[in-house]
């Protein structure tokens, strides 16, 4: 009678069990969407051997051309190459976040993240400016979003225009472009034209203010030695 009664318990516990399951159209809460490896993923093999091949090819130009400057100098201060730049990962996320905003607030979509070589002044402070210069003479890497006119892409800083934020283009080099102007598609969206302009003529359009959308100030190693 009891193995008869433990058996009829057992049945229903299993019985309960299978209508409590998952229905198979519900996702399950835990699951979370498979984020795809992107096709520019490069082996560790890879790096390694590009890294290597810096060391080769760069490192003993570097080395020798900044040390050739203190011997001229007579500055027994020993120069370090830098080896790789890095940004805290929360800064560029929040960096990114950035330059999304700002860029819809111009009504300009962004189209490629530049990554550009740079390199600090021998000084204690940037030219014209009270920014200082944590780590002279070493090379740095500098983030600069471009956006796309339907020809090529445009390095922007974001300007203060009669209708709010404007995307003011640049060239390659960061120098503004003589001759631009701002118009709207049927989209609202703003491009930059250009055309020549003389000497004698006024500015095509009043851009007031500068809000540069350029990231750098990271740490380089070395310095500091980690």
């Amino acid at each position: 009678m009891l193995l008869t009664r433990i058996t009829f318990i057992l049945m229903l516990t299993a019985l309960v069990s299978c209508n409590q399951v998952q229905k198979p159209n519900e996702p399950d809460k835990n699951d979370k969407p498979t984020v795809e490896a992107p096709a520019q993923i490069v082996e560790v093999s890879q790096a390694k051997n590009m890294f290597d091949s810096y060391s080769k090819r760069r490192v003993p130009l570097i080395q020798h051309y900044e040390d050739s400057i203190n011997q001229h100098y007579k500055d027994d201060k020993e120069f370090d190459v830098g080896r790789y730049v890095y940004y805290d990962y929360k800064i560029l996320k929040q960096y990114l976040k950035f330059i999304e905003q700002e860029a819809a607030d111009a009504n300009v979509e962004i189209s490629t993240l530049r990554l550009y070589y740079s390199n600090y002044p021998d000084d204690v402070f940037f030219p014209n400016s009270k920014d200082s210069i944590k780590h002279p003479r070493q090379n740095s890497i500098m983030l600069s979003p471009t956006y796309n006119d339907g020809k090529r892409d445009y390095l922007f800083y974001i300007g203060q225009g009669a209708k709010g934020k404007q995307a003011v283009p640049l060239n390659n080099d960061f120098e503004n472009i003589k001759g631009y102007s701002i118009h709207t598609n049927e989209n609202n969206k703003a491009h930059a034209s250009f055309a020549p302009i003389s000497k004698t003529a006024a500015k095509p359009l009043n851009i007031q203010g500068q809000q540069s959308l350029t990231l750098n100030r990271g740490s380089g190693v070395p310095p500091p030695k980690n």
